[in-house]
């Protein structure tokens, strides 16, 4: 959530960063300065009103204690009118402060001056590692070589589940296990962050802190607790939501906490599945696993103090490129433009990684610097000694990475005439010393 300071002292400037992002929001700008002028103006008067009958409180008492009992109920009705008073500014004044409230939980977070002006085609290749590389054969692509080597069954899932939706099965269960086991452990080992095991439903309270809710609510899948439940339990809540990232439970941890002097730095990394519906892909787009409805990620999480953000981005950024190098994919680091950046980032690199069939370069994590935005959403706060006052910390979130497309390469890049695909070294040691993937012998019978 953007800070209503900097609305209040240049709203001119802020309508144009957010313009940069692709939408107008110029008007809801312009509400939220004249709002903030009138709770301001609200609060005053209330104050005001507040401090009247304080003190016509203290003077009734002295007038009792003295006997003008008549005075004293002459300033009792002057409370009285004071109190209709106060209780209708503080209704006006609670009504201003939700619209308020409400319409800076739409608003996008701003622009870093570092981030390309534009759309998609304003992305930058800051950086790129590996060949691009050909097959001296003609290969298959990730659907047919998953079908071929007994990996994933499509269809079953379908029958199950539906579109969108995965069996791994044998070693292709095994491979993402082992991508997983992998990512983990260098995080971890390598990287110094501290794994959680979060909870895969949450509150409403959760994505909106880390700013899903409300603008992405038809992006989410939404679980109803059963309403006897909630009938018999009244601390229960009656609906949830499945997390889209970890990035949502994580972020959330310390949602309305202060946290004491040398906390900071907080790094966390955490494996979940993820649910997305993914709405309106067909074709080519929704072949295999290019766009799922549940998938597999690691996701890392930073909190630290404002001036160390922009290093920890980089830093981030590094860590999910060292997963792809042991993996020997070929990548590349993308700046994005302001008009291509999720809603809560200030900042954000994509990598991508080469698939050699599809001819693709397919998106397998971002890495985003959202600044105070996600914290004065979550209101998670942190003081730099034990006198100071609370600051918002700055929240970070990087993809560690997610599995589908990572998966994609893995299989088309490393395949051979014969058919199977060689693993990576680093895999090796998390897939029993295996070192291609072939059809199993006794395979599980894939039926349409």
């Amino acid at each position: 959530m953007l800070d209503r300071k900097k609305i209040r002292d240049d709203p001119e400037l802020i309508k144009a960063k957010l313009a940069t992002r692709g939408d107008e929001y110029a008007d809801i700008v312009d509400r939220i300065f004249q709002l903030d002028a009138d709770e301001r103006k609200a609060q005053v008067e209330l104050d005001g009103l507040r401090r009247e009958r304080k003190e016509l409180s203290k003077e009734i008492g002295r007038l009792m204690k003295g006997g003008n009992e008549a005075q004293a109920e002459a300033k009792k009705k002057t409370v009285k009118d004071i109190n209709e008073k106060a209780a209708a500014v503080e209704e006006h004044f609670n009504a201003i402060q939700d619209e308020r409230v409400s319409l800076l939980a739409i608003l996008p977070n701003l622009p870093d001056d570092s981030v390309p002006v534009g759309g998609e085609e304003a992305r930058q290749i800051i950086k790129e590692h590996g060949e691009e590389g050909s097959l001296a054969f003609e290969g298959n692509d990730h659907v047919d070589l998953a079908t071929a080597l007994n990996l994933i069954d499509f269809p079953a899932a379908g029958r199950v589940s539906g579109s969108g939706f995965q069996f791994y099965v044998g070693l292709g269960a095994e491979l993402q296990r082992a991508l997983i086991n992998l990512m983990l452990d260098i995080h971890i080992g390598e990287h110094g962050y501290r794994e959680m095991r979060p909870p895969f439903m949450v509150k409403p309270e959760a994505p909106f802190g880390t700013g899903q809710l409300p603008k992405f609510k038809e992006e989410m899948y939404h679980v109803f607790t059963p309403l006897e439940q909630v009938e018999h339990d009244p601390a229960g809540h009656p609906d949830y939501y499945l997390v889209p990232t970890a990035e949502v439970p994580v972020c959330n941890y310390y949602r309305g906490c202060i946290l004491p002097p040398e906390t900071l730095p907080v790094k966390l990394v955490a494996y979940t599945p993820c649910w997305r519906v993914e709405a309106g892909h067909y074709g080519h787009e929704a072949r295999g696993l290019r766009r799922v409805h549940e998938f597999d990620k690691v996701e890392l999480v930073v909190l630290c103090a404002p001036e160390e953000s922009d290093g920890f981005l980089e830093r981030m950024t590094g860590e999910a490129e060292r997963v792809l190098e042991l993996l020997e994919l070929p990548y590349r680091r993308v700046l994005l433009p302001t008009g291509d950046m999720t809603f809560a980032s200030a900042k954000t690199y994509d990598l991508d990684v080469f698939a050699v069939v599809s001819g693709e370069w397919l998106e397998v994590s971002s890495a985003s610097n959202t600044g105070d935005f996600q914290s004065r959403r979550a209101n998670i706060r942190f003081r730099r000694d034990a006198n100071a006052k609370p600051e918002f910390v700055h929240m970070l979130n990087a993809s560690g990475l997610a599995l589908p497309r990572v998966v994609i390469a893995l299989l088309e890049n490393n395949q051979l005439e014969d058919g199977t695909v060689t693993v990576p070294d680093a895999l090796q040691k998390y897939m029993r010393g295996i070192e291609r993937l072939t059809p199993p012998e006794n395979p599980l019978p894939f039926l349409d």
